[in-house]
């Protein structure tokens, strides 16, 4: 028997050697392991129970320099695979360029790592619950809207815990999908644009009209919550309409009189000849809507009155009470059409009388260079404080939708509890596996050894 031989059979023995009366040759694979495995019991379960202590001690130490957190999607939307603006979600998305972007600018980390290197040490796995979509149909499929989020250590990074790191991911990862999917308005979004061709007169109507829909979108944001304010801003909406409202009485004002009173343009001729055409335009749907309400009020004036009485129906409240219902007729329709074409007609008769003086003012001025450089200053000074107001509106809805949609996205870590389950888990998994594995191992041994013995034999 040469060493090596000699060596296995140190810590291996045969089976006839505790089972005499068992006919091992006549016995199929799973009956000879487990033979095998019974008369070599002790040592094998010293070696599970060294392989458990060291999986023990990796698992338990290589728990610090990874992190996990479970990402629950709790919207309507979630449970068909969307967004809260109805396009496809996609869970990668928290592994994407600007995500990780964002996580870098978060922990300043401009110049130390790149975001493809965050992203590979990041880890996104479903969980086992969501919703099935048609389960009779054999081409369903699953939906998930709980996942799995684990950050392991990135060498590179020396002063930011794992903790700490998977807290600024989340917070990344939510700030990106609250901007993307969730209430962006681009109305709070102020950019003037080109106004190189634009008139001086026209430059405040585009004032005016901008901070008219800012204020329209701030108005519906009280309605929805008039006490909300803002821990990032420090703001209300209520504030913020004031500034809004500011901006225009004042600073607006102030500019379209000064355009106004000098009658700045940057081309006379075309500008004039622009607001005549406009005139005669407006002219013509001035007098279709004056033709329609005298039709519609003499229509009126010479209805029969004695009629009227001829359309009282008897009708039944909610209460059960009975009394006469008056429905509508000929004249009430009539009415309703003249009010509107004299509205219409009204409106439309402002808009030729200030394009009227526009043209008298910008026909008499005579503007010096003086007057056009206050006026781009003017214009200057507007567009930045609209762009100020702007900016700190958008920050403060983006702060209120988060606060009325904080539920959308939650991310939840595990505790104690939870670590050293996953611990043992982990371990017991693993030791399961590495037992199936000497199983295969010591079967491979005791046929090595049964044939070195009869090739001896022979």
């Amino acid at each position: 028997m040469d060493n090596k031989h000699k060596g296995l059979r140190r810590f291996f023995k045969k089976s006839e050697e505790k089972f005499a009366n068992v006919d091992f040759e006549e016995a199929n694979i799973f009956k000879k392991i487990l033979f095998i495995v019974l008369t070599n019991i002790k040592t094998i379960a010293v070696i599970l129970c060294i392989f458990a202590f060291i999986s023990l001690i990796v698992t338990y130490t290589g728990g610090f320099d990874k992190r996990s957190v479970v990402l629950s999607l709790n919207y309507e939307e979630a449970s068909k695979g969307q967004n809260p603006n109805y396009t496809r979600y996609n869970v990668y998305e928290l592994k994407s360029d600007d995500t990780m972007e964002r996580v870098i600018r978060y922990a300043g980390l401009q110049n130390v790592i790149t975001p493809t290197e965050l992203a590979n040490n990041i880890d996104i796995d479903e969980n086992s619950t969501g919703k099935v979509i048609d389960p009779l149909d054999e081409n369903t499929y699953y939906i998930s809207t709980s996942y799995t989020i684990t950050y392991r250590k990135n060498n590179q990074i020396k002063n930011i815990s794992t903790k700490d790191m998977m807290e600024l991911i989340c917070k990344a990862y939510n700030d990106t999908f609250h901007e993307e999917y969730v209430g962006t308005k681009s109305v709070l979004k102020y950019d003037l644009g080109d106004i190189e061709d634009k008139e001086y007169i026209e430059i405040g109507k585009l004032f005016q009209n901008k901070s008219d829909q800012m204020l329209r979108y701030i108005q519906q944001r009280i309605e929805d919550n008039a006490t909300y304010r803002s821990d990032v801003t420090g703001q209300s909406f209520q504030t913020i309409r004031k500034m809004i409202q500011n901006v225009q009485e004042y600073s607006i004002k102030k500019y379209n009189a000064f355009a106004l009173e000098t009658g700045l343009s940057r081309n006379r001729e075309h500008y004039l000849r622009t607001l005549n055409y406009k005139n005669d335009m407006l002219n013509i749907k001035y007098n279709k809507f004056m033709i329609d309400y005298n039709v519609r009020k003499s229509g009126v004036e010479n209805y029969d009155s004695a009629m009227i009485g001829t359309v009282m129906v008897p009708s039944v409240n909610d209460r059960n009470e009975y009394y006469m219902s008056r429905t509508n007729i000929g004249t009430d329709y009539l009415t309703k059409d003249a009010d509107y074409n004299l509205t219409q007609g009204s409106a439309v008769n402002r808009d030729i009388i200030d394009n009227n003086d526009i043209i008298a003012k910008v026909s008499a001025a005579t503007p010096s260079e003086e007057d056009y450089k206050k006026a781009e200053e003017l214009i200057k000074s507007v567009d930045e404080e609209l762009k100020n107001v702007a900016n700190l509106a958008d920050t403060t809805d983006k702060e209120y939708i988060k606060h009325t949609t904080k539920d959308y996205l939650t991310f939840n870590g595990y505790d104690n509890a939870g670590n050293k389950m996953f611990v043992l888990e982990t371990v017991l998994g693993s030791t399961v596996v590495f037992f199936i594995i000497l199983c295969i191992v010591y079967y491979m041994i005791d046929g090595y050894i049964r044939k070195r013995e009869a090739d001896r034999n022979e």
